[in-house]
């Protein structure tokens, strides 16, 4: 069933009242999947993967990973946490491999329970865009420094598919890790509800 079609009043203000604003909102429909890691090896070009599933004629409109625990780099230059999102496994079709924590010769700490929104109401983001997450709730612990998100293709769907995010640290063995990552993903449905 097609989702219905809702008639804004022009009150000559061009304005809408509230409650055409709440029909409009009642009719947006989103789901949300998660998937969490297995535990994060500290060791040096490691990859840690896993996968989900995008329904069908839906745009992902937020991908946000939290760490159980700490996650921290080896404090030299080049001693990343890289990142990447494809269709394939350990491919980066949609997110090309980027660092999200960015060791400029200073250990970067990735605190746990701090969100990073690395996709965020469907757009990438620039470099360092994670210091003080702090991006919900007041939670501090972002990485200091990290290169930027670019979304190197359509995060639209017309069939379902599956999607596989990596972690990997290079350049050295962590200094902390030993621990989690859970991934939230929101989908925005642009056709009929996900049962239908």
């Amino acid at each position: 069933m097609a989702n219905p079609v809702y008639k804004i009043k022009d009150t000559g203000r061009n304005s809408a009242s509230t409650t055409d604003v709440r029909n409009m909102a009642s009719n947006i429909l989103t789901s949300m999947t998660s998937v969490t890691t297995g535990t994060i090896a500290v060791t040096d070009d490691t990859h840690t993967d896993v996968s989900f599933t995008q329904p069908a004629d839906t745009i992902i409109r937020n991908l946000i990973a939290i760490p159980a625990g700490n996650i921290v780099t080896g404090g030299s230059s080049g001693n990343d946490v890289d990142f990447s999102l494809g269709t394939a496994a350990g491919g980066g079709q949609i997110i090309a491999t980027e660092a999200i924590l960015d060791d400029g010769g200073s250990a970067v700490t990735w605190t746990a329970n701090a969100p990073l929104y690395i996709i965020q109401n469907s757009h990438g983001h620039g470099a360092n865009a994670f210091v003080g997450t702090g991006v919900t709730a007041g939670v501090v612990g972002g990485p200091a420094t990290s290169e930027a998100i670019v979304i190197a293709a359509t995060l639209y769907s017309a069939a379902a598919r599956t999607l596989h995010a990596r972690l990997t640290p290079i350049g050295a063995d962590l200094g902390t890790a030993a621990t989690t990552v859970t991934y939230i993903v929101e989908f925005l449905h642009l056709g009929s509800t996900p049962d239908q």
